[in-house]
């Protein structure tokens, strides 16, 4: 399939999500929240970029198996499988699921694979070593029943000994920093904080930092 077909078919998932879906849609112009050089997709957010930013590339091994929360469109997932065994998205938007599928296909990828369900509702056999909340742990979107303690929870349940948590703030927290307070006691309950630092973030364009955590499970 050439690349202009793919952003056909691409494009035509994004009519479709604009059309059915009842919820709020993370992008600019309710386009592509996560970009893809690969792919030639640009996005609200660069997932190249951001993992420059992120510079957790020394976590990365060939033996390890990521979950990713709310994986969106699944480009992170994609990028990752590179560098990893396997990558599990989970996304409650039907819409997304299909461009990651579409995209893992186009590309030839056949470690990562996308599950449409709510976290809440997520379950899986295995255990994970790293996982990814990229500003998860709440939504604007009312798709979100858990509190942060529950969220945090079930991630505990799924890691591995010593597995890794790669956590991203939402805008939120930075736009009010004594709302991450609670969430930053909670995390200190459960993990040894091995990176604690700011990193950019291009969306939403009145916020331009996040706060980002690699955590290790005690």
């Amino acid at each position: 399939m050439e690349l202009d077909k793919l952003h056909g078919k691409l494009d035509n998932y994004l009519k479709e999500q604009s059309e059915n879906w009842p919820h709020f849609i993370y992008s600019k112009e309710k386009g592509f929240y996560q970009g893809f050089d690969k792919i030639d997709i640009i996005g609200s957010r660069s997932t190249e970029k951001r993992f420059t930013e992120y510079n957790i590339f020394n976590y990365f091994s060939k033996d390890k198996k990521i979950l990713d929360i709310g994986c969106n469109c699944g480009f992170v997932c994609l990028y990752t499988s590179e560098f990893v065994k396997s990558v599990t998205g989970v996304e409650i938007n039907p819409y997304l699921i299909k461009i990651g599928n579409e995209t893992k296909s186009f590309l030839n990828i056949e470690n990562t694979e996308f599950i449409c369900s709510k976290f809440e509702e997520f379950s899986s056999s295995e255990k994970f070593d790293m996982i990814y909340s990229f500003a998860n742990d709440s939504t604007i979107d009312d798709n979100t029943t858990f509190n942060f303690e529950e969220y945090i929870q079930k991630i505990l349940f799924l890691l591995q000994p010593n597995g890794l948590l790669i956590f991203e703030s939402q805008a939120f927290d930075v736009v009010v920093p004594d709302v991450f307070l609670p969430k930053m006691q909670i995390l200190e309950k459960y993990f040894v904080i091995k990176e604690h630092r700011n990193v950019h973030s291009e969306y939403p364009a009145n916020v331009s930092e996040r706060i980002f955590l690699v955590l290790e499970k005690k």
